[in-house]
């Protein structure tokens, strides 16, 4: 992101919260960190950080460079309980296909001990 970018980000930040201040050195130092995040990315995320009504305060830069195809700890870990549930039916499925029928024989046998 160009520092012209966080300029713009700043006057958007301002609109959400007007109690958040930028000087030349908070420019410069956003812009360290906003550095390899796209306008963009940097928009959607303060777009989403400022309709969750728990935010009452400006976001910090970290903030709004977070990816937006990253997941989160909950997501990882359906992901991981989806493709462990996909793997044991296909090991069910494995184990179905070696499975043989009991001969009539074995059926008779089984029928003699029981009753």
């Amino acid at each position: 992101m160009k520092i012209e970018e966080v300029g713009k980000l700043f006057d958007l930040i301002i609109e959400y919260y007007p109690i958040f201040s930028g000087d030349g050195d908070k420019l410069k130092a956003w812009h360290d960190v906003l550095r390899g995040v796209t306008y963009e990315t940097a928009q959607q995320n303060l777009i989403q950080y400022a309709s969750d009504p728990d935010n009452k305060f400006p976001p910090h830069p970290g903030a709004l460079a977070r990816r937006t195809d990253a997941k989160t700890d909950a997501e990882r870990y359906h992901d991981h309980m989806k493709q462990t549930g996909v793997l044991t039916l296909a090991q069910y499925d494995q184990l179905r296909q070696g499975v043989v029928a009991p001969s009539s024989d074995i059926i008779r046998r089984v029928r003699e001990q029981l009753g």
